[in-house]
């Protein structure tokens, strides 16, 4: 059975508890919500600092109609051995104001569900640990502005994760970007879908929590 979904619930509810990996408990904030442009509609995940060409991010089969949406990350903050600690759980970009009914992974084109293993999901690399919520015609200009984003997530860090910062470019692209719970490595995209199969958001989630194993199977 592929991977299943982390507790949103609790991530997504401010000064929740949740169990994180290795039995600490730990109480969720939320950031401040910041409105990221979506102008075609299409959604990618990836590290801002992604190389381009072949590995070049793709967007999500799933699409939204264009316009702004809210992206708030969920922080934990826990005990680690006698230093206070917070660090990112989750991200979530908020496309309408109704109930989840279900989970999917979100997934690229080609890629089949019915084809993962137990615990696997199709994701996205980072290498540095830095995620970012960007439009898919925002793409290419992410190679443009690298210093920038580096100094944005060096603030926001300092700032002690109140609010993820939004880059806008030469040309109106916009980015939000955020850091991994768990630095560098693979980590899943989940669609939510209201009753009627709406996507209700995104949720790009660090496996921070306490769950089974799981296993990445690269960028879609």
């Amino acid at each position: 059975m592929p991977l299943t979904p982390s507790d949103f619930t609790a991530l997504f509810t401010d000064q929740s508890h949740c169990t994180l990996r290795g039995g600490r408990l730990a109480t969720v904030s939320l950031s401040e919500p910041v409105d990221l442009a979506l102008p075609t509609g299409r959604v990618v995940v990836c590290d801002p600092f992604t190389g381009l060409g072949p590995f070049r991010p793709r967007p999500y089969t799933a699409t939204v109609r264009p316009g702004r949406y809210p992206v708030t990350v969920a922080v934990v903050s826990f005990d680690n051995d006698g230093t206070p600690a917070r660090v990112t759980a989750a991200a979530r970009l908020s496309v309408a104001d109704a109930p989840v009914a279900r989970w999917e992974l979100a997934l690229g084109e080609h890629e089949d569900v019915t084809e993962l293993g137990e615990n696997e999901f199709f994701g996205y690399e980072t290498d540095y640990g830095d995620v970012c919520f960007v439009d898919g015609s925002g793409v290419d200009a992410l190679a443009d502005h690298e210093d920038r984003l580096v100094e944005d997530l060096r603030a926001y860090v300092a700032a002690d994760f109140a609010r993820p910062p939004l880059w806008v470019g030469s040309d109106g692209e916009e980015v939000v970007a955020f850091n991994t719970g768990r630095g560098s490595g693979s980590y899943p995209v989940w669609v939510g879908r209201t009753d009627s199969g709406d996507v209700a958001c995104f949720v790009a989630d660090f496996l921070v929590l306490e769950k089974p194993g799981t296993v990445g199977t690269g960028t879609h």
